[in-house]
């Protein structure tokens, strides 16, 4: 029995096979009919430019089929790939796909199953992975002032340069972004055949930087360079300055240069004295050229100068890079410090006083030291006594003292004051003059008789004339208040033809005596109210004679003499100015009034001299209700308002010039109610009235009424001012006389009255009455003994 999966499985085989030998003898039949040779189809997946491989799909088609394919590099023929060349198999699609990685020629070849055969030849010329060539050159190796240029060769063995670009500083190819600039590439001829492109560029480089540079060609192949710039100097030279000193100097200053320059080092350094430009350096005239500093191999070098001033300094690198710069010089000092002295004398103790100036560096120290020293650089002063923070000088010795200023650049003064600590003066009256000149002096008698007085009182051992220059309303000096006196050009009112006063000043001043101008404030005339025998031109008879009845008691008769009337505003103001015209035209060292001021009016002094102006005040006082003075104090206060006012008017022209007053001995008398008004208690109490006061103690130790002990004591007592001087006016014309028992009998008594105020320590000096009981045969016994000590 037949199995019958067995007998189906045969059959189907047998049905195959027919199938398969039907198909062969089909396709033998078909090749042997094919007589066309296979279609080769290339496509690139990339014709722009690159530097990475291309991909080429390859697509063969034919009727009979395909047998063999292959391909290789170059343009190849058929026969070359009987033996040679590359198998592709092919997909069930008959497509395949080859990467290349180079530009050039490729050949495909088909062969079909008819025995057909094709080739194909495929560029590609797009494939570019070379980079190109980047050469940059400086065309400047050395520093310099100008701009550099950087110029760029540039070779590309493929498809050309896209590119060249740069950023400043040390960079990579990522940091390369819009933000880079581009430089301009020109094509230029290939000179060497390993290139196909060559280009040239150039970028100008204004400073120093790092650049880095990217070279892109068209298959974006990339170069990288970077380059340092270094030699473009455009900066002036580094400088500094320094002075040896800054603090005030009188020495030369030393200016200390510091000049660098790191690229192209420093050329020149020179100087000019002030303010200049560049162009001042270059084109200097002959009167000032730019004066060259030496600088050493560190860049150091100076300059010194001596005048204080702007000093321009011009420093030039080695490429023309230049820095100008002023230097202030300002700390040179080589004027000596001004120094004036002055002093005075209180309780027999001197105070000197210093004005030191030095308006350039100011004081530095203030010194002194006894004796007469000038030469400032004696080793003397290296012992005297630094008196700067203490603004002033006490000594209790005569004799000169040297002080030596100091400014702080160093430059000194010496000036030697002599010290008197007694003041030693002697009256010389009117009367004086009037016994030598009888009918007035010419020139030459008059200065004949001023030196042999003033020699005279330097024999004496004085330190001082008072003389009287107004004594009665009239001036010995040029006077544009009152006539010239007639005890100089014999006749009031004339005048003499030269200025006695200016001589006599200048007199003293030669043979180191003070010369105080004593005037009489008040007296016209004595024993005389005849106002024709004054001159035309004297204030007294002006006002009598005039129209003008506002002005008749500007002058007063009283006791058979004539006075300025004290309560006058007018005569107060006038005595002021004659005052201030000798302060402001001579050099005087003291302005002095004598003991004449009201005179003793007696009991009935409340309704004579100037009680009408007394009335007229009271009236005044009444309608404004308010309480007026006694008459007696009225008086005081005129007398205390003029000395006032003169005090101020003094200091306000010249503080050292002195004031004193001479009065009376007899101090109750001064502050009676009868007569006189002399205040002295505040005088003596106060800054603002007098410098110094000279109670005339005209009286023996012996004297009931004033002994000359007991008065002077009385004096000083009164005195409470710290800065009012007590002198004491010794009647020198008593010695020898019968006024008093002990002027007769005492030689010893003005020696004596000199040595008990000396023994007070209170008593600052002495002032003698007068020139001619010097040389006085009745006095000379007593005057010699009073000479004796004072030396």
């Amino acid at each position: 029995m037949i199995n019958k999966s067995k007998l189906h499985w045969v059959s189907g085989f047998l049905t195959l096979l027919l199938v398969s030998v039907f198909f062969a003898g089909s396709m033998k039949a078909q090749a042997a009919q094919d007589k066309t040779a296979p279609v080769i189809t290339i496509k690139a997946d990339n014709q722009n430019a690159t530097n990475k491989a291309v991909k080429l799909d390859v697509k063969v088609t034919d009727a009979s089929g395909i047998k063999s394919l292959k391909w290789d590099l170059g343009s190849q023929k058929a026969d070359y790939f009987k033996k040679s060349g590359k198998v592709i198999k092919l997909n069930s699609k008959n497509t395949y796909s080859v990467t290349i990685s180079g530009s050039g020629t490729y050949s495909f070849y088909a062969a079909d199953n008819a025995g057909n055969v094709a080739v194909k030849k495929f560029t590609i010329s797009n494939i570019d992975t070379a980079k190109p060539a980047l050469k940059i050159t400086k065309n400047l190796q050395a520093v310099t002032a100008g701009n550099l240029s950087l110029s760029f060769t540039i070779g590309d063995k493929g498809l050309g340069v896209k590119s060249l670009r740069y950023l400043t500083g040390t960079k990579t190819a990522s940091d390369f972004t819009e933000a880079a600039k581009s430089i301009p590439l020109t094509k230029t001829a290939v000179t060497n055949d390993i290139y196909n492109y060559m280009y040239s560029g150039k970028l100008t480089v204004k400073a120093n930087n790092t650049f880095t540079f990217l070279l892109e060609d068209i298959a974006s192949n990339t170069v990288l360079k970077t380059i340092t710039v270094a030699n473009i100097d455009k900066t002036p030279p580094v400088t500094a300055y320094a002075l040896s000193t800054t603090q005030p100097t009188k020495d030369p200053v030393t200016i200390s240069l510091s000049i660098s320059d790191a690229l192209a080092g420093v050329k020149e350094v020179s100087y000019l004295a002030g303010v200049n430009t560049a162009e001042d350096f270059a084109n200097a005239d002959n009167s000032q050229q730019p004066i060259p500093v030496t600088l050493d191999s560190k860049g150091r070098g100076g300059l010194t100068v001596s005048k204080n001033n702007t000093y321009t300094v011009l420093a030039t690198d080695k490429v023309g890079n230049q820095a100008l710069f002023l230097i202030e010089v300002s700390n040179i000092d080589t004027t000596k410090p001004t120094l004036s002295l002055n002093y005075s004398v209180m309780n027999q103790k001197a105070t000197i006083t210093y004005k030191a100036a030095d308006t350039a560096s100011g004081i530095a120290s203030i010194k002194y030291i006894k004796g007469k020293i000038t030469d400032t650089a004696s080793e003397k002063w290296s012992t005297a006594k630094d008196v700067t923070k203490d603004g002033k000088i006490s000594v209790t010795a005569s004799g000169d003292y040297s002080v030596l200023a100091t400014d702080t650049a160093g430059n000194v003064t010496a000036q030697v004051i002599n010290i008197q600590l007694e003041f030693k003066a002697v009256w010389i009256s009117y009367l004086e003059f009037m016994n030598y000149g009888k009918n007035g002096f010419t020139e030459k008698s008059f200065q004949t008789t001023i030196d042999t007085m003033f020699d005279n009182v330097v024999k004496m051992n004085m330190n001082a004339v008072v003389v009287q220059i107004r004594p009665f309303g009239d001036a010995m000096y040029d006077s544009q208040y009152f006539p010239w006196s007639k005890y100089i050009s014999g006749t009031q009112g004339k005048d003499p033809g030269f200025d006695p006063l200016t001589y006599m000043v200048d007199a003293a001043h030669k043979r180191g005596l003070q010369f105080h101008a004593w005037l009489n404030p008040y007296r016209v005339t004595t024993a005389s109210t005849d106002y024709s025998k004054l001159s035309k031109d004297n204030p007294a008879r002006v006002w009598y004679e005039d129209k003008d009845k506002t002005n008749d008691r500007n002058v007063l008769s009283y006791g058979g003499n004539l006075y300025y009337n004290p309560a006058v505003k007018e005569v107060q103001t006038m005595i002021t100015n004659g005052v201030k015209e000798i302060v402001e035209n001579y050099d005087v060292d003291g302005i002095h009034f004598d003991d004449y001021f009201y005179p003793s009016l007696g009991s009935n002094y409340a309704n004579n001299f100037d009680s009408v102006e007394y009335k007229t005040y009271a009236a005044e006082c009444k309608t404004a209700k308010k309480s007026a003075l006694s008459i007696a104090d009225w008086r005081r206060n005129n007398v205390n308002t003029l000395v006032k006012n003169i005090y101020a008017s003094i200091k306000g022209i010249d503080s050292s010039v002195q004031f004193g007053i001479s009065p009376g001995g007899f101090y109750d008398s001064l502050t009676s109610n009868l007569g006189y008004y002399v205040d002295y208690k505040t005088w003596l109490s106060s800054s603002n009235y007098i410098d110094y006061i000279c109670p005339q103690i005209y009286w023996t130790f012996s004297n009931k009424s004033y002994p000359y002990d007991k008065t002077l004591d009385k004096w000083l007592s009164f005195r409470t001012s710290p800065t009012v001087k007590v002198y004491v006016g010794i009647a020198t014309y008593r010695a020898g006389s019968t006024l008093e028992p002990d002027w007769k009998n005492n030689v010893n008594e003005l020696k004596e009255q000199v040595e008990y105020g000396r023994n007070t320590g209170k008593v600052d000096g002495f002032i003698f009455f007068r020139y001619d009981f010097f040389n006085n045969k009745t006095t000379k016994p007593g005057v010699d003994k009073l000479l004796a000590i004072l030396k």
